[in-house]
């Protein structure tokens, strides 16, 4: 059984603990064909990281987070879990907490196409959404996995129960999620990425979610990185209050070992 030396578990936790300016809202949709481990060989994988950011204007706001991660392979099964945790507070304001726990196992099919299974528990105070519990099953395919060019896409149906308690608010609904991301190494130390996903409600197309996120990573050096990133989420059945419109915009310099 392989298992993650010191240097891998450091560089891990060196990659998370970053240097983050942001803006606005968190995430609505997680993205979480951008979070996968890329490591095909090992039979087991994971990370963990902390950050901590104090910020310190006309007010004083703090920030304090954990993630991790763990992926299980053996011949056609994958299953994976992934989690990141927040707490924010600004001056002495109650600490507002997000984030969100993964559960996902996929079996290759044939060719490109495999099938995949999840659920999901995500919460997000500053959005008012108490608790986000979905679970679904789709079908996911890798049409290109060069070291120029990856592209993969999916789609899955989800059941969604969704709790608002401050407005008394409780939804149960069925959505269709779809997505296609791509990623482009354009130059030696110049890379994109980029997803795009639409989320709307098989009963009503009406009301739905669409996501986009894209990352431009510049690689200064053999060990140093520099990350910009920009993610906008548009979900017409916000809590009252809350605009549609959301984004968050990332900065982040990284450390290699």
């Amino acid at each position: 059984m392989a298992s993650l030396t010191s240097t891998q578990w450091l560089r891990a936790l060196l990659c998370c603990c970053t240097l983050l300016v942001s803006a606005s809202g968190w995430a609505q949709v997680v993205n979480i064909e951008n979070k996968r481990l890329q490591n095909d060989t090992a039979r087991w994988t994971g990370q963990a990281g902390l950050r901590f950011n104090v910020v310190e204007n006309t007010q004083r706001s703090t920030d304090f987070g954990t993630t991790g991660s763990v992926q299980f392979i053996e011949g056609k099964h994958r299953a994976f879990f992934i989690m990141d945790m927040n707490l924010s507070r600004v001056e002495r304001n109650a600490f507002l907490n997000t984030g969100f726990q993964h559960l996902r196992y996929q079996r290759h099919w044939r060719g490109i196409f495999s099938w995949e299974g999840y659920t999901q528990m995500q919460y997000n105070k500053p959005l008012r959404v108490d608790l986000r519990w979905t679970t679904g099953g789709g079908l996911r395919a890798v049409v290109r996995n060069s070291d120029d060019l990856r592209l993969s896409m999916g789609s899955s149906i989800l059941f969604e129960h969704e709790v608002d308690r401050k407005n008394e608010l409780y939804y149960n609904d069925f959505r269709i999620s779809n997505y296609i991301s791509a990623g482009w190494k354009l130059e030696p130390n110049l890379q994109l990425t980029t997803i795009v996903y639409y989320q709307p409600v098989i009963a009503d197309a009406s009301d739905h979610r669409i996501a986009v996120e894209a990352q431009l990573r510049i690689r200064a050096t053999k060990r140093f990185a520099f990350d910009t990133r920009i993610n906008l989420q548009k979900d017409t059945k916000m809590a009252p209050g809350i605009p549609e419109l959301n984004y968050r915009w990332q900065n982040t310099f990284t450390f290699l070992l």
